[in-house]
């Protein structure tokens, strides 16, 4: 096994089920797979992504768009990366010009699965268990011209499919895509203003909706509330945003899993999302805080956590080990992450709070 010696840089950490693989945010993409107890590396490879380039910033459409540029399979077992954009002809104003790659990685090899390199603006961009599904458009929202292009992984040289959409694709479960009429916020742990969500297989065949969601978490868990009816009349009430928003945080809610319907009641905890050593997670939990504006420290206790990688359906209140985000860090013995082990009920130091991604 390899042991990266490379100077300390910053990366974004993704979960997977084979340990948590590291993305640099530079142009020329670093993607470092790591066992997460040891450090050692497992494999690891550079993308040259044209993304974050000073001369391609002005002209590529994509740099302005919202989107995620990687994602993890609800398994763990794929990640798609999106590596490059240009436009074709490259002075062109039109967004139907533009050209976009994203590359599937087996994440216990490292090796491609699968390369694609599709026209317009991309949207949003998902991964089942066994499929690549990518929305693009001709503007910066889907209404009227979106499209879901969805590409096999178990047959990389399959035609892809193809179904038009006037909802956002922000996500999947193991074997559905998830829509939504309007594009959530990717992070927070507060109470959200609920939206609903729609099911749909991989040829666009709707398979059910889900109203009363707070967040949209990995392996096809949400975070919905239980009374959504309740939770509407108080968006809908005459109080000002920050009234609302303190009457929704005082809501019950729960986790609920859109493939199996599963439930797992959260009170009034508050959810985030965690990297595991093999895979993805959820932690629920209290926070308390002291001082004000720039000079709040914020101490979390968890209550418990859920491995939505490897088919859990129950929370546990065991120890959990998770890698911070941004926070890998060189040693002698390795490219070694920074690791955080909580215990539930029991207060942790404000560092050891799950920090969202930077996308």
């Amino acid at each position: 096994m390899e042991s990266a010696t490379s100077p300390v840089r910053k990366y974004d950490a993704f979960p997977t089920a084979y340990g948590p693989v590291l993305i640099t945010g530079t142009e020329d993409k670093e993607i470092i797979a790591l066992d997460a107890n040891t450090g050692s590396v497992s494999w690891r490879l550079t993308m040259s992504t044209g993304i974050g380039a000073e001369e391609r910033a002005a002209n590529t459409p994509q740099t302005w768009a919202s989107t995620q540029e990687a994602v993890a399979s609800p398994d763990g077992k794929y990640l798609a990366i999106r590596t490059h954009s240009y436009l074709d002809p490259e002075d062109s104003e039109n967004i139907g010009d533009q050209r976009v790659g994203i590359t599937v990685l087996d994440t216990e090899t490292g090796e491609t699965v699968r390369t694609v390199e599709i026209s317009g603006l991309v949207l949003g961009q998902a991964l089942t268990n066994d499929s690549l599904a990518v929305e693009t458009a001709q503007n910066y929202y889907p209404a009227g011209t979106g499209v879901i292009a969805v590409f096999s992984l178990s047959d990389a040289q399959a035609e892809p499919t193809s179904f038009r959409s006037d909802q956002w694709l922000i996500g999947a479960s193991p074997e559905s895509l998830l829509m939504s009429q309007e594009l959530p916020p990717r992070e927070g742990s507060g109470a959200s203003w609920p939206y609903a969500i729609t099911r749909h297989n991989t040829a666009g065949e709707e398979l059910g909706t889900v109203i009363g969601v707070r967040g949209l978490h990995p392996g096809g868990w949400v975070d919905r509330f239980k009374d959504p009816e309740e939770a509407a009349e108080i968006v809908n009430s005459q109080g000002d945003a920050s009234e609302r928003t303190k009457a929704l945080e005082a809501l019950q809610h729960e986790l609920f899993h859109v493939g199996t319907g599963t439930t797992l009641d959260a009170a009034t905890l508050l959810v985030a999302d965690v990297v595991l050593p093999t895979g993805a997670g959820t932690l629920l939990y209290t926070q308390r805080t002291e001082g004000e504006g720039e000079k709040t420290v914020i101490y979390p206790t968890p209550a418990s956590w859920l491995d939505t990688t490897n088919d859990r359906a129950s929370l546990s209140q065991e120890k959990m080990t998770h890698i911070l985000h941004h926070a890998s860090q060189n040693s002698s013995d390795g490219f070694l992450p920074s690791l955080s082990t909580l215990t539930p009920g029991v207060e942790a130091p404000p560092e050891s709070l799950p920090l969202p991604k930077e996308q």
